[in-house]
This record gives structure tokens, C-alpha cells and sequence, in this order.
């Protein structure tokens, strides 16, 4: 687990990706070359209609930034931040209260959630809390 001061990484080899924007930056810049021209006869009736849409040249810039943040954010997200990675179990230094959910959405780890909260009252118990 890579850690940055307060924030850890659980994926941080998907932070390999990040340099990439550089080149995702030059990909979605480029234009395709202009299609090569045809005469078809058949057109001249609709070459007086007037065009309702014209494509631009270039991709504007804030719609570049936008695409190369959503990215980033993308690789950032997939690289499975965790915010202070250091802070496990129960911190403190008073009694431990242990709040568990005993709803029907906690039946599938109930054993888990169990053992969990037997774990941490184990440590409390080592700690003389």
C-alpha cells in the first residue's frame, strides 16, 4: 500500500497511468483528415439547402480539460484511495463502545461482523479498556 501523508493507495500500480494523460491530451487533439470529395449528380438538387450544422476544426479546449480530468480522476478512483490508512481498530484510550447492525442487510457476514467485533473486543480487553 503506497501511502501520500494522509492518503493511501490499496491499487497504487494503476497510478502508472497517470503520465499516459499526456498522450490521451495529443489523441483526442488530432482530427481525422478531411474526407476526399465525390461529384455525384444526384446531389445538385441539395446543394442550394442550407447546412444546419457545421463540425469545428479543433475539439474546444475546456472540453479537452474536462475529458483529461475525468480521466485522471478515473485512474485516481480505480487506484482505491484510502483516507488515513492508519487509523485501524478502535483508537482511543477510554471504554470501547461497539455499535454492530443486527438488520437482515448483516445476515450474510453475520459470522465476519462476529468475529470482528470478538477481535476488537479482545484488544480492548488486552489494553485494559
Amino acid at each position: 500500500m503506497l501511502s501520500l501523508g494522509p492518503v493511501a493507495f490499496a491499487a497504487p500500480w494503476l497510478l502508472l497511468a497517470l503520465p499516459a494523460l499526456p498522450i490521451l491530451w495529443w489523441l483526442l487533439r488530432v482530427t481525422p483528415p478531411a474526407p476526399r470529395r465525390i461529384a455525384f449528380p444526384a446531389l445538385r438538387l441539395l446543394r442550394d439547402l442550407p447546412v444546419t450544422q457545421e463540425t469545428p476544426a479543433r475539439t474546444p479546449w475546456w472540453l479537452l480539460l474536462l475529458r483529461i480530468v475525468a480521466a485522471a480522476l478515473l485512474i485516481l478512483g480505480l487506484a482505491q484511495p484510502v483516507l488515513g490508512p492508519g487509523v485501524g481498530g478502535a483508537a482511543g484510550q477510554g471504554t470501547l463502545l461497539l455499535a454492530i447492525d443486527d438488520g437482515w442487510a448483516a445476515a450474510a457476514d453475520w459470522p465476519a461482523r462476529m468475529a470482528a467485533a470478538g477481535g476488537a473486543l479482545d484488544r480492548a480487553g488486552r489494553e485494559g479498556r
